[in-house]
C-alpha cells in the first residue's frame, strides 16, 4: 500500500487553509458591501423583485419552449380567412399607409419598446417603481396565459409560407425569416422571435399595451391638459398603428390582436397583481443614497438632489418659464433657504 509523503499531506492542508481562508475573506467582503451599501428595507424591495424577475424568466422560456413545440405538430397549414386584414389591405389603403406613418422616426422595434418602458418608469422615482412591477406580473401572468390558449388550439399560420422545422431551442429567439408579398405592398419581414404557430393571442400586444398603460399612468402628473393628452392620445395611436402593422404583415390574425390587448387590459385590473407586491422604501432617497453613494459625508450630493429637486418643482409649476430661465440665465432663483424633498 502507498504511503503519502510527509511534506505532501502538509502541503494538502496548507492549500485547504488557503481555500478556507480566501472563502471567509469573500464572505466578509461582501458583508462589508451589503453594510455600507443595503437597508433592510431596500434588501426587503430587492429580494421581492428578483423574485417576480425569475417567475417571468421561467414563464418567458416555458413560453419560448412551447411555441417551438406546438409549431412541430401536424397541422392543416391554409390560413384562415381573416376579414379585418382583407380589408385593411386591400378595400383601404389609408390604413396601410396610416400603419406605416412615422416607421422612420419614432416607431421603434418591440425590444426598444421594453427599454424605453423601463426607463421611463425609472424616471418617475417611486410611483414610476410600483407602475413597472406591476407591469412585470401583469406581463408574467398575461403571457403565462396565452401559452395555455395557443397550445389548446393549432391555428394555421396567416403566412402560408411559414414552417418552422426545429430544433427546439428555447433560447432561440428567431428561428427564422419570411418574405411576404401582397397584391399593394411588398416588405421582408423578420420574425420577431417564436415560430409559427403562437397566434392565439399576440405576445407583442401585451408589451405594447403595458407600456402605454404605464405612460398613460404616470403621465397624469404633468402640468396642462393638453399635453397630458397629446402624450396619451401619441402612446396609442402607436399601439394601434402596431396592431395594423402586424395584421397586414401577416404576424398575426386580427384576432389575436383584439383578444390580445382585451385580455391585457383586464388583466392590469386583476387583483393577484397587489398580492405581496414589491413596494419601494418610502422615502426614497436615503435608501437610494446609501446604495450609490455611502460615503458622502459631506453632503455633496444632497446639495445636487435639492437644486435638481427644486428646478423640477418650478418646471412643474410654471414649465415655460423655468426653461427660459435656466436658458437666459443658466440659473433659477431659488429661495434662500431650502429644505431636502424627500422623493
Amino acid at each position: 500500500m502507498p504511503k503519502v509523503s510527509h511534506r505532501r499531506h502538509h502541503h494538502t492542508a496548507q492549500h485547504e487553509r488557503g481555500n478556507l481562508f480566501s472563502v471567509l475573506f469573500h464572505i466578509n467582503a461582501i458583508s462589508q458591501i451589503y453594510h455600507y451599501h443595503m437597508t433592510p428595507e431596500m434588501t426587503v424591495y430587492a429580494l421581492k423583485s428578483i423574485r417576480d424577475l425569475v417567475f417571468m424568466g421561467i414563464e418567458l422560456l416555458t413560453e419560448n419552449t412551447m411555441i417551438q413545440v406546438i409549431s412541430l405538430k401536424a397541422h392543416n397549414r391554409t390560413p384562415l380567412r381573416d376579414l379585418a386584414e382583407e380589408y385593411l389591405s386591400n378595400e383601404n389603403r389609408s390604413f396601410v399607409e396610416f400603419a406605416y406613418i412615422g416607421e422612420e422616426t419614432y416607431q421603434v422595434e418591440t425590444n426598444s419598446v421594453l427599454f424605453l418602458w423601463i426607463f421611463y418608469c425609472f424616471l418617475h422615482g417611486p410611483t414610476g417603481l410600483k407602475v413597472l412591477q406591476k407591469g412585470v406580473r401583469c406581463l408574467t401572468l398575461a403571457r403565462a396565459l396565452r401559452v395555455i390558449t395557443f397550445s389548446l388550439t393549432i391555428l394555421p399560420n396567416p403566412n402560408p409560407k411559414c414552417k418552422f422545422t426545429g430544433p427546439v431551442d428555447p433560447l432561440n429567439l428567431s428561428p427564422g425569416k419570411v418574405h411576404i408579398e401582397k397584391k399593394r405592398f411588398e416588405i421582408f419581414v423578420p420574425f420577431l422571435g417564436g415560430a409559427c404557430n403562437d397566434l392565439l393571442y399576440s405576445g407583442h400586444v401585451i408589451v405594447y399595451t403595458i407600456s402605454a398603460l404605464a405612460v398613460t399612468i404616470l403621465c397624469s402628473s404633468y402640468p396642462y391638459a393638453i399635453l397630458r393628452f397629446f402624450i396619451r392620445v401619441f402612446i396609442w395611436t402607436q399601439v394601434i398603428q402596431r396592431m395594423i402593422r402586424a395584421v397586414i404583415e401577416l404576424h398575426h390574425y386580427s384576432v389575436d390582436m383584439f383578444l390580445g390587448l382585451c385580455v391585457t387590459l383586464l388583466m392590469w385590473h386583476a387583483e393577484v397583481l397587489y398580492y405581496d407586491l414589491p413596494t419601494p422604501p418610502q422615502p426614497l432617497y436615503p435608501h437610494l443614497k446609501k446604495l450609490l453613494f455611502p460615503f458622502d459625508h459631506d453632503g455633496v450630493v444632497d446639495r445636487y438632489v435639492e437644486q435638481f429637486t427644486l428646478v423640477y418643482k418650478h418646471f412643474k409649476r410654471q414649465p415655460m418659464r423655468t426653461l427660459a430661465s435656466l436658458i437666459q440665465h443658466h440659473d433659477i432663483a431659488f429661495p434662500a433657504k431650502i429644505r431636502m424633498k424627500q422623493i
